[in-house]
């Protein structure tokens, strides 16, 4: 799988199955599930003793004062030989400036100061969405501990992960089939996790595409990017056709209005990108690698101009809805007829 391509990854996988754990850890990336799991797995080599309020400290957020810190830092195991301090979204890895020159500095100060105070009985785990690799504190952490990147796996790893999770509660799925389901579900394995699990409870040993049709709901990214193939295509019956499906299920027009501003910023990104290698547009729009083809793909339908348009028009769109000057969703399907016409003019 792509995860073997990560040294620091098999790093930590050798360091949990011998139980011997570095002082600190940063676990950062996309892939929330990876990240979750293997949080749980250091915490399973520090048990809390019975006593998880002493031994298992968490601290969640930005604003935390510094003597929160102080305290999990310098507080004893209860009945325990370590203690394991999860600290979750700090922040402090993402470079700051302007005004917040002089918070930055004292932040710096004291982690730099904390990371050369990790006691024996001591494991801290920073669990972040991102960091800058440039920042002092990252390389700072990097020179302590160990740091691990989390990031989407690849459209043939997905795969035969599918594959697996089927085989490890005794049923089948083609790599076809299991293609299909990945490319109608959110990103991230948890949301393909979740349908996989739909689809052991309520099919049989074998797991056809027809189940995935009856018992997966498609993500709204993959709808949405359904309907702005429709406007590509010109395809107004189409387009109209998903608008009227969304409307039967009491869809918030809010939301899909800004899925779509979301989906044409994307492509508006990608199209500046000048024909970029897939893996660099993947990278700058926050995408899996086969996400980041669709958006190449669909990208070379529209002009640089009716993107630029069609984003500036929501929020045009947007206070004429809350004005009271057009109803909902005939503003939305306002919107979608003239992205349509724009297209093909």
């Amino acid at each position: 799988m792509a995860e073997k391509k990560n040294g620091n990854l098999l790093k930590l996988k050798k360091q949990l199955k011998e139980g011997i754990l570095a002082p600190l850890y940063v676990f950062y990336g996309e892939e929330d599930y990876l990240r979750e799991m293997y949080v749980d797995r250091v915490k399973d080599c520090v048990p809390d003793g019975g006593f998880p309020d002493f031994n298992h400290i968490k601290i969640e957020g930005r604003d935390v004062a510094f003597s929160e810190y102080d305290d999990a830092w310098e507080s004893f195991p209860m009945m325990a030989d370590k203690k394991l301090i999860h600290i979750k979204d700090s922040g402090i890895f993402q470079l700051k400036s302007g005004k917040d020159e002089a918070s930055t500095e004292e932040k710096k100060e004291f982690w730099t100061e904390k990371f050369k105070r990790i006691s024996d009985d001591t494991v801290v785990i920073f669990d972040e969405t991102a960091v800058d690799k440039r920042s002092a504190l990252y390389k700072a952490a990097a020179k302590v501990g160990s740091v691990v990147e989390f990031t989407y796996l690849s459209e043939a790893d997905l795969v035969t992960w599918v594959v697996k999770q089927f085989l490890n509660a005794k049923k089948k799925i083609s790599k076809e089939n299991a293609y299909y389901l990945i490319t109608i579900c959110d990103s991230g394995l948890a949301s393909i996790n979740n349908e996989i699990k739909k689809l052991i409870d309520f099919c049989d040993e074998e797991i056809y595409k027809t189940d995935i049709d009856r018992v997966v709901s498609k993500s709204m990214e993959v709808i949405v990017f359904e309907l702005t193939d429709a406007i590509m295509l010109g395809n107004t019956q189409k387009a109209m056709e998903t608008l009227a499906d969304l409307k039967t299920v009491k869809e918030n027009v809010f939301t899909l209005i800004y899925l779509m501003l979301s989906t044409f910023e994307k492509m508006l990104r990608v199209k500046l990108m000048n024909g970029a290698p897939q893996a660099e547009v993947a990278s700058e729009i926050g995408v899996p690698l086969f996400v980041a083809r669709k958006y190449i793909n669909s990208t070379k339908g529209f002009s640089e101009d009716s993107l630029v348009w069609m984003v500036r028009r929501v929020a045009e769109i947007d206070l004429a809805i809350k004005e009271g000057r057009i109803e909902d969703w005939n503003a939305l399907e306002q919107y979608v007829a003239e992205c349509i016409y724009r297209s093909h003019r």
